[in-house]
């Protein structure tokens, strides 16, 4: 790296301004340590959505934590709504827009483990029971629905990783439609920004830690760095081609 993008990765770094989607991912690449990058960019700092209006994110914030019960410490924005762009590995420098979700980060202990219990009965009632598979005895084997086996080792893969994401748990479940009445309820804070903003959804996953949550944010850009190293491999392998291909025989 030279002396130049040194400088220029330990200017983004210092926090002056948000980086652009391909500085961002100049930064993924540049440094290992991505709790770092979590922590500054994702988890820290006035999101994008509320960068003309900061004092409007500190009412968020009181707002989200007086309805869960937590301090406002405990509430961030990450996403697209913080950087202005999505960091995902899957929808990378996409733009935030007004069809784009603001993602909420909820830090709470007790409701962590409220909802994955509540999750995981939903997930106990569903078929076959683990009765009807051991008693198959080299019958047929039991089919499961795709979408069902999907739920499940996403909620498993969760709560592994400490987290509960409200979407997993049945549209008409009292405490998903609890807590996502809670975050729509604070819609009119983005109406009133200037510009205004306009909001598809407000979505919100829930850690059990901060530590939780930076772990899994920062295997979010993890992920996002494989990916754009193997398209750059693909870029630089095409080109390749193509200079070769038109060279003289």
């Amino acid at each position: 790296m030279s002396n130049i993008q040194h400088s220029k990765l330990l200017t983004l770094l210092g926090g002056d301004k948000t980086p652009t989607p391909e500085e961002f991912r100049e930064l993924i690449i540049a440094l290992d340590n991505h709790r770092v990058l979590a922590k500054v960019f994702l988890l820290e700092g006035t999101p994008f959505v509320f960068e003309k209006s900061p004092m409007k994110y500190v009412i968020f914030r009181e707002q989200i934590a007086d309805r869960f019960n937590i301090g406002s410490q405990d509430v961030c924005i990450v996403g697209s709504a913080k950087l202005g762009f999505s960091p995902s590995p899957h929808q990378y420098g996409v733009l935030f827009s007004e069809t784009s979700d603001v993602d909420v980060v909820i830090i709470s202990e007790p409701l962590f483990y409220k909802g994955s219990r509540l999750l995981f009965v939903t997930l106990n009632t569903l078929s076959p029971s683990a009765y009807t598979v051991k008693n198959k005895k080299g019958k047929d084997s039991p089919v499961v629905d795709l979408k069902d086996w999907v739920r499940v080792k996403d909620s498993i893969r969760n709560f592994v990783y400490e987290n509960f994401n409200p979407g997993l748990l049945p549209y008409d479940h009292p405490l998903r439609i609890e807590i996502f009445e809670n975050m729509a309820s604070t819609s009119g804070l983005f109406l009133a920004l200037e510009p205004q903003v306009f909001v598809s959804k407000i979505r919100c996953r829930v850690f059990r830690t901060w530590k939780a949550a930076e772990d899994y944010y920062s295997n979010t850009l993890r992920e996002a760095r494989l990916s754009s190293r193997v398209k750059r491999k693909a870029r630089s392998i095409l080109t390749r081609l193509r200079i070769s291909s038109q060279s003289p025989q």
